[in-house]
């Protein structure tokens, strides 16, 4: 049984992940656009839901005729005093096929360590991909292969990219095919001069080749001659949740009319309630009205009656 990671929510800790969250950046292109760094990988899985990898074989053992078989890891073994120490090696590439392409490379003391942090390097190193029609022979401004030849060099293994018309399909080594289709390009030439044997230098003089297309200056007429695209055909965003809106039903002719009629019913209802509710506060006025002059007329009696009782008592001292 294959062994399979628990996936944990994802807590974003940079600035741009932050806004990733909250929605202010929705798509892949505004962060190359405005030139952000990605310092987490699930930024690209949370933009890019479709992206893919794949494992390059850089590693080799001897066969049983002589020559050397690839193996998808390369095993590095050092002699300490506690005996020997094995290392492996993995190269992943990672793309959606339709302009994004990135390369990761990573060692661990494991098969599964080391492809996991190869798989988030290269997510973490993806770029777009500029792709168009550049063959002399086609000029069908299409994005099958690339718009202009670019040239990359690591180490010792130089290696030139030349546009190809369509139908012509991927003339390349079979491990750099992976990386040509994850970027979604499907007709290439290429021209490869040096130690190609060295797996890592020669896919990597690829990716930087590939790379280089972005530093090249254009105009607006290459670009129409040549129907340049820069990353992805169409704009990927993430989808916004969808709010589940009540349609409304479909109604007959015989229950339009009832509706219709029905209606000035409703209209009265409204009337009698709102006129029941004048009433009602005219009530309640008129009676508080009463209550008022009614305490005022009290409190004058009362006032009166005291006058009256303080007259007599004044009068009895003045006959003594």
């Amino acid at each position: 049984m294959r062994y399979e990671k628990e996936t944990k929510p994802w807590t974003p800790k940079t600035s741009l992940g932050k806004k990733v969250i909250s929605g202010e950046i929705t798509s892949i292109e505004e962060i190359f656009k405005k030139n952000y760094v990605i310092k987490e990988s699930e930024i690209i899985d949370y933009l890019v839901p479709n992206i893919e990898d794949e494992i390059i074989y850089i590693g080799g053992m001897p066969g049983k005729g002589g020559g050397k078989k690839r193996t998808p890891l390369r095993i590095t073994t050092r002699m300490h005093q506690s005996g020997r120490k094995r290392t492996l090696h993995a190269l992943v590439a990672v793309g959606n096929k339709d302009g994004l392409l990135g390369i990761g490379y990573a060692t661990g003391k494991d098969a599964l360590s080391a492809i996991t942090k190869a798989t988030t390097q290269a997510k973490l190193k993806i770029i777009p991909i500029r792709r168009g029609c550049g063959s002399w022979e086609c000029e069908c401004r299409g994005a099958h292969s690339i718009p202009f030849k670019t040239q990359g060099k690591v180490g010792s293994v130089k290696v030139r990219l030349i546009p190809a018309p369509r139908g012509i399909e991927l003339c390349v080594a079979p491990e750099i095919k992976k990386i040509i289709r994850l970027a979604g390009i499907r007709d290439l030439w290429t021209k490869s001069m040096g130690q190609t044997d060295t797996r890592i230098n020669f896919v990597m003089a690829n990716f930087s080749a590939l790379k280089n297309l972005n530093k090249l200056k254009t105009t607006p007429e290459s670009i129409k001659t040549t129907g340049m695209i820069e990353g992805p055909n169409t704009a990927i965003t993430r989808p916004e949740p969808v709010k589940e809106e009540s349609e409304p039903e479909e109604t007959s002719e015989p229950e339009k009319q009832s509706k219709e009629k029905e209606t000035p019913k409703d209209t009265k209802k409204e009337d009698t309630q709102t006129e029941t509710k004048k009433e009602q506060k005219e009530t309640t006025k008129t009676e508080k009205e009463e209550n008022q002059t009614e305490t005022k007329k009290e409190q004058k009696e009362t006032a009166k009656t005291k006058k009256q009782e303080d007259k007599p008592k004044k009068e009895t001292k003045t006959k003594k």
